[in-house]
């Protein structure tokens, strides 16, 4: 798969092979836990064409798939113009509650430094929101 395809540029199975990873992923979690629900919302909008995916950026994805979840969901926010920490600080939260390694979890980190760089590249598309999306994920707490 080269950068940047939508789901009508590649084979339906490698998608069917990439969404069939993804749902592996979440299999263990309940069908309307939050992750489950956004990564819905995110395989319908790519199935619809609204974003292009290309895998994890700059680092290795979590298995031979370029499909995984966390990176698939933080890629379909950038897309719809949620570009900020709060979306990365999403993705972590994502790779958390899925049990990504830890070595993956900090390489990631380092590169989300360069987010402002993402930031200004929307806004200079003039496809940058500037907000947060009101169905954020967020890890539960315990008291």
């Amino acid at each position: 798969m080269i950068k940047n395809k939508y789901v009508y540029e590649i084979s339906a199975v490698e998608w069917q092979e990439g969404k069939a990873f993804m749902l592996l992923e979440i299999a263990n979690l309940k069908h309307y836990h939050s992750i489950s629900y956004l990564l819905r919302h995110a395989i319908k909008d790519f199935e619809a064409g609204k974003f292009s995916y290309d895998g994890a950026t700059f680092v290795r994805e979590r298995s031979a798939s370029l499909f995984e979840v966390a990176a698939f969901i933080h890629d379909w926010r950038n897309a719809m113009g949620y570009v900020s920490y709060a979306i990365d600080k999403e993705m972590f939260k994502i790779m958390i509650a899925l049990d990504y390694d830890l070595a993956l979890i900090n390489w990631r980190f380092f590169y989300t430094r360069f987010t402002f760089i993402n930031i200004i590249r929307h806004k200079l598309m003039c496809t940058y929101l500037g907000s947060v999306p009101n169905d954020l994920y967020y890890l539960p707490t315990f008291k």
